[in-house]
């Protein structure tokens, strides 16, 4: 049995979308700050950001991230944020949307953090008007607006993808479906095999496009993400470390104490004592 979820404050598109559709969009201005932005948070769905005016300083999991005018910014499900500092901060568009919403098409999404993407100025004004046409259909919900969303929406991950830094993640359909489901199932699927299975593959098949591609075995991918979650909840959540350990499936404290320190050099109440030394952290 898990231990109660969430550990972290996390919201759910279906619970704040009023569209009955898995997206929102948002014009942001000084005046219109949402207040959720400002304390500590992660959520179930993709947040794709743009800046018109001044600058944004925000910590994503363990990074402090400053997206400027001009630029696109890509959150993705799970991944903690908060908003840090406001610098002359004007007018925004962000939108809300899962991966289920897009088009049946080429359009990629990643299941792991990317930098701010700078847009050139010809690019900027044709995603302007991209978020303002996305935002009307929105609005005014007209004959097959669901569709015109789609759309629309395609056409700014290409744009985002267009100017962000090559993908060293990117390869064959088999890589990114084990991705999709890595970022669904970690926390249960420990093994391998678990993987490969659910693809229809043999364990070693599956092993080999991941290493080809990425350089780590299957085994160091699917460690490298459950140590990850353990940092985020060893940092922000109020539960000891026994529940984080049961709530991450070790049947035994001493057991996540010994992968902890086997993947990061410390023990997990080390690195949680160093981590809030460093990090902005007010776990309730």
């Amino acid at each position: 049995m898990s231990a109660p979820v969430p550990f972290i404050t996390s919201y759910e598109l279906e619970n704040i979308s009023p569209a009955g559709v898995p997206l929102m969009i948002e014009k942001m201005s000084p005046a219109g700050k949402d207040e959720r932005m400002m304390h500590l948070h992660r959520h179930n769905f993709y947040l794709l950001g743009l800046c018109l005016e001044g600058a944004t300083t925000h910590m994503l999991d363990f990074k402090q991230v400053t997206i400027q005018a001009g630029e696109m910014r890509l959150i993705i499900p799970g991944q903690v944020h908060q908003v840090m500092a406001i610098d002359g901060y004007g007018d925004s568009y962000v939108i809300a949307f899962t991966a289920d919403f897009l088009l049946p098409v080429q359009t990629i999404l990643p299941n792991y953090a990317t930098g701010p993407v700078r847009l050139p100025e010809a690019d900027l004004q044709q995603v302007t008007q991209l978020f303002s046409q996305l935002q009307k259909e929105y609005i005014e919900r007209l004959p097959h607006y669901v569709a015109m969303l789609q759309h629309y929406l395609a056409l700014l991950i290409m744009l985002f993808h267009r100017h962000a830094t090559p993908d060293a993640q990117a390869g064959p359909p088999l890589l990114t479906r084990y991705r999709e489901l890595l970022a669904v199932h970690f926390i249960e699927w420990t093994k391998p095999a678990q993987y490969a299975s659910a693809m229809h593959v043999s364990a070693d098949h599956l092993n080999e496009v991941v290493k080809q591609h990425t350089g780590q075995t299957l085994s160091a991918h699917i460690s490298e993400r459950r140590v990850l979650e353990a940092k985020r909840l060893l940092l922000h959540a109020k539960e000891s470390i026994k529940e984080i350990a049961w709530h991450l499936q070790f049947n035994e404290v001493s057991y996540f104490n010994r992968f902890f320190k086997q993947h990061t050099g410390f023990t997990p109440a080390v690195f949680r004592e160093k981590a809030r030394e460093k990090y902005p952290s007010d776990p309730e």
